[in-house]
């Protein structure tokens, strides 16, 4: 079986490969390289959904199909609307995305496409069902598998799904987005509801758990039957699509690089964040890093990340909190978007907060529950659970 050369080859050709690609080619990056994307999947249909929240325009900006101004956070006891600025969240679906990627790649002709199973990796080469490709920096967003130490790190799911309700009559506040609604059974979990109006018609309603192991088909059915019928009531409607995805929270680092020509990128590469999956934006911020550093350099031999430093010890501390369970997970999110204001809980979890503003947000919670899992985490101590 001959080889093919190539200049890049992109192992995967979701979110994290497209963006990447993207922003490369419209820096020309790839004027005089010759480059290829490898995914088992066309990419033609609606198979994500990527909500985030941005201050200012993004570069996939024309693939947003909503924007809120306002969030709605619910809990026991708790429920707002607020006020986020300078922030918006804001939806993408992956279709829209996929044919803007398409479109400004296809500006270029030395960019190239194959639709096969990815099989493995023989240092440069990718080998697939149907044959070999070499390239000279090989970028990998296929989600690989850890070899798990459960005595050092902490690994949950985030698991969902969720269905598009299109109402006959005007139904949803398309102006506010319920980013997390707690007010459903928590069964001893992290378990919230998303309703994100695209329209007064129309909506995706999604139920999301952060646990250890994965639901039966059945349950995560009935837990969204359930609530989409009390919310609607008498209010006729139909089902336009459903989706179901699983992102790992793991703190666990992902390696960027499988060998010296293969590096990791997306969920692989470890942009998903540990305490609460969010990807998309990290994706971007990943994407921005690797393309300043191209710009420079050829290779990616001397190229060093930028860390999570702070932030990887929160992510920590607050999976062992889950884990422990020593107070409800929704106490720990209604802490901070009851105690502060609503734009400072989604910069902190985008990682754009100050040290100042860390400490302000830090303030808010149990603090001996958090004192106590600071120092089992600095330890490594055996998580205790309080079940």
């Amino acid at each position: 079986m001959s080889t093919n050369n190539y200049d890049y080859i992109f192992a995967g050709g979701g979110a994290a490969a497209l963006s990447l690609l993207v922003r490369m080619q419209k820096e020309g990056l790839l004027r005089d390289k010759k480059v290829l994307v490898i995914d088992k999947d066309p990419k033609v249909h609606n198979d994500r959904t990527w909500c985030f929240w941005e201050e200012k325009e993004g570069l996939f900006e024309s693939c947003v199909i909503k924007s809120w101004d306002k969030i709605r956070f619910a809990s026991p006891g708790y429920d707002a609307k607020l006020n986020p600025q300078p922030y918006k969240y804001k939806m993408i679906r992956s279709l829209a995305f996929y044919q803007y990627c398409k479109d400004v790649i296809s500006q270029n002709s030395n960019i190239h496409f194959v639709q096969d199973a990815i099989l493995h990796f023989e240092n440069d080469v990718v080998v697939t069902s149907q044959g070999r490709y070499k390239g000279s920096l090989i970028f990998n967003s296929i989600l690989q598998n850890l070899n798990k130490d459960e005595s050092r790190y902490h690994y949950f799911l985030q698991h969902f799904k969720g269905k598009f309700i299109e109402t006959e009559q005007p139904f949803f506040e398309e102006g506010v987005a319920t980013l997390m609604d707690f007010t459903i059974n928590q069964n001893n979990e992290c378990r919230f509801m998303y309703v994100l109006p695209v329209s007064s018609t129309k909506a995706l309603m999604e139920f999301t758990i952060f646990s250890e192991n994965l639901l039966d088909d059945s349950e995560y059915e009935t837990a969204l039957n359930n609530y989409i019928a009390e919310k609607l009531k008498y209010h006729p409607y139909k089902i336009a699509e459903e989706e179901f995805g699983v992102i790992p929270m793991y703190n666990q680092p992902f390696p960027k690089r499988l060998n010296a020509n293969v590096f990791n990128i997306g969920t692989n590469g470890g942009a998903s964040k540990a305490s609460s999956g969010f990807t998309f934006h990290f994706i971007q911020e990943e994407s921005k890093q690797l393309v300043a550093h191209l710009k420079k350099h050829p290779t990616l031999s001397n190229y060093n990340p930028k860390g999570k430093g702070r932030f990887q010890f929160f992510d920590d501390v607050f999976l062992r909190v889950l884990r422990e369970k020593k107070v409800p997970a929704f106490y720990l999110f209604n802490c901070m978007f009851r105690k502060l204001p609503a734009y400072l809980p989604l910069k902190f979890l985008n990682e754009e907060t100050s040290m100042l503003e860390d400490l302000k947000i830090l303030r808010v919670f149990p603090r001996m529950v958090f004192m106590k899992a600071a120092i089992g985490e600095f330890l490594k101590l055996r998580v205790r659970r309080a079940e």
